[in-house]
């Protein structure tokens, strides 16, 4: 009986594990903030219907993007991995984003991101953010989209995200 309970015991460690753990096209990996949760397409769906009704392309990105979105309480946190050229610069992608707003390249944890918030929302926040990996070959970004009042939320979340990316190529 003891022998089961250890067996059962690591069997359910591992799947909780492997759940934690989000994989990208074998360019990246993140482990995610305990609280963050995968949504459904239906679930996407409808939060964005009823949320960002008057937004209506940031309502259409999240529709597109539905397989990649997940929610911390009532944030979205949308996902996702895409091959770059060496020759890609955060520093040229910083100055397209502060198009909508103010827009700064950090460094987390020895990782270096660009955090821009979309200021022509009024009654929603929006972050994007990118971090590319140290060869510029790799770049793991999305958007953070809050209620106006969870906006300090909205950013822990990208630095929490940040903390858990681990690329498969340096």
């Amino acid at each position: 009986m003891k022998k089961i309970v250890i067996v059962l015991g690591f069997i359910i460690h591992c799947f909780t594990a492997f759940a934690q753990q989000l994989e990208f096209a074998n360019m990246a990996s993140i482990t995610p903030p305990d609280r963050m949760q995968k949504m459904q397409q239906k679930e996407v769906l409808n939060m964005t219907r009823q949320k960002l009704g008057k937004h209506r392309s940031l309502q259409n990105f999240l529709n597109n993007y539905s397989k990649d979105v997940y929610k911390v309480g009532d944030i979205v946190v949308l996902l996702n991995t895409i091959p770059r050229l060496r020759s890609y610069k955060l520093d040229a992608q910083k100055i397209l984003l502060r198009s909508t707003g103010p827009a700064s390249i950090e460094t987390l944890d020895g990782k270096r991101v660009l955090i821009g918030l979309d200021s022509t929302k009024t009654d929603v926040v929006v972050y994007h953010f990118y971090c590319v990996n140290s060869s510029n070959t790799t770049q793991v970004g999305g958007l953070v989209q809050a209620d106006i009042k969870d906006k300090e939320k909205a950013k822990a979340i990208i630095y929490d995200i940040v903390k858990g990316i681990k690329f498969k190529v340096q």
